[in-house]
C-alpha cells in the first residue's frame, strides 16, 4: 500500500500490513473502537460481514503515547 489519498477505508488484511500489527492485536482492542469511526460492516445487519476500517483513525489509535499512573501509598492518621 502506497498512499491512503483515495478512501481511508480499508480491508482487515491491508490495515494489518499497514499498521505491522497482529490480528490478535487489533481484536483485543475491538472494544475501544467506535462503530461509524473505526470500522464499519459491509452489511450492517450481518454479524458475519467483513469489517472495513478507517486507516487515518486506527493509526491515531495505536501510535498514541499512552501515559501510566503511579500507585501512590495513601497513609493512614
Amino acid at each position: 500500500m502506497t498512499t491512503i489519498a483515495e478512501s481511508p477505508w480499508r480491508t482487515t488484511s491491508e490495515v494489518l500490513d499497514y499498521l505491522r500489527i497482529s490480528r490478535m492485536a487489533l481484536s483485543r482492542n475491538m472494544d475501544r473502537f467506535s462503530y461509524g469511526v473505526h470500522f464499519y460492516r459491509k452489511i450492517p445487519g450481518n454479524k458475519h460481514s467483513k469489517i472495513v476500517w478507517n486507516i487515518v483513525n486506527l493509526e491515531k489509535f495505536f501510535c498514541t503515547p499512552v501515559a501510566y499512573k503511579k500507585k501512590t501509598v495513601d497513609t493512614i492518621s
